[in-house]
């Protein structure tokens, strides 16, 4: 059985950019097919995704969004030092405004997550069903 793959966006960038990398999630997951709230709802998530890398990651800093057998789904990606487990592990939202706070809570619950992070970067996964 064969695997439809359709690369939808990769590219890389910083802080000044993320306006237009949220323009862009919007309109490459709209043309996907998601709309309404789970449109709203990926795109909340891949935005806190891409605020969390800028603010604890280092360059470089990229995103790349792809359908794949009927998911969305989306890698952003940095050079940073990494999440601290116990930051991923939170089941509730931080009532502080630290490290791994709101951000990563809000991104388990918006879309189905997945983090690889250690040392040398982190690569997180954001996938949601297509229609």
């Amino acid at each position: 059985m064969m695997t439809l793959v359709s690369s939808l966006l990769t590219l890389d960038f910083e802080l000044g950019s993320i306006t237009r990398v949220r323009h862009l999630v919007t309109e490459s997951a709209r043309d996907a097919g998601l709309r309404g709230a789970a449109l709203e709802d990926f795109v909340l998530a891949v935005h806190e995704a891409l605020t969390n890398a800028v603010r604890h990651g280092l360059p470089p800093r990229g995103i790349a969004l792809w359908t794949e057998s009927g998911l969305l789904i989306c890698e952003v990606s940095d050079a940073g030092p990494g999440i601290p487990a116990k930051a991923l592990d939170l089941d509730y939202p931080s009532t502080r405004f630290d490290f791994g706070g709101r951000g990563l809570w809000l991104m388990n619950r918006l879309a189905k997550r997945d983090v690889r992070t250690g040392p040398g970067g982190t690569i997180l996964r954001l996938c949601t069903k297509l229609p």
